[in-house]
């Protein structure tokens, strides 16, 4: 198996630890120097579905590749905001995949599940050489 794309996205709302210290009994200093985090982006104004199919098509573009040559969808997610349709399939929709889609709800580990899975699909025959995958596991991300 070999990863020809990686796309991300990130909500625009950052907060700082600075922020954070105004409302809790924190400092900047007490959060870097145990979790290393210096900020963190919020999703607010944006729409989780938004930020995963923009993450989806900047690896595919990356990849040189369209959302219909896709052979399955894996999506890591752990805070859809819907049961059904799963987060999987709205991201096929807003790539024009057409493929099988699945969601893997295994938070921070699943983006080694979700590879285990490709694998395992690539082996059997089920999907060529063609698998994309997202990792939406909450809705604060801690890039910095």
């Amino acid at each position: 198996m070999k990863i020809i794309g990686t796309g991300s996205a990130l909500p625009s709302l950052s907060v700082t630890n600075e922020m954070l210290s105004i409302f809790l009994d924190t400092s900047d200093e007490w959060i870097r120097t145990r979790t290393g985090i210096q900020e963190r982006r919020i999703i607010s104004d944006e729409n989780l579905k938004d930020l995963a199919v923009q993450a989806a098509q900047k690896a595919l573009d990356e990849a040189g590749i369209s959302g219909s040559e896709l052979d399955y969808i894996i999506c890591s997610n752990v805070v859809n905001y819907y049961v059904t349709p799963s987060l999987s399939c709205l991201i096929a929709g807003g790539i024009q995949a057409a493929c099988p889609c699945v969601d893997l709800n295994a938070a921070c580990s699943g983006f080694i599940y979700g590879l285990d899975m490709a694998q395992a699909y690539i082996m059997t025959g089920k999907a060529k050489n063609k698998i994309g995958r997202a990792s939406c596991r909450e809705r604060v991300y801690h890039p910095v």
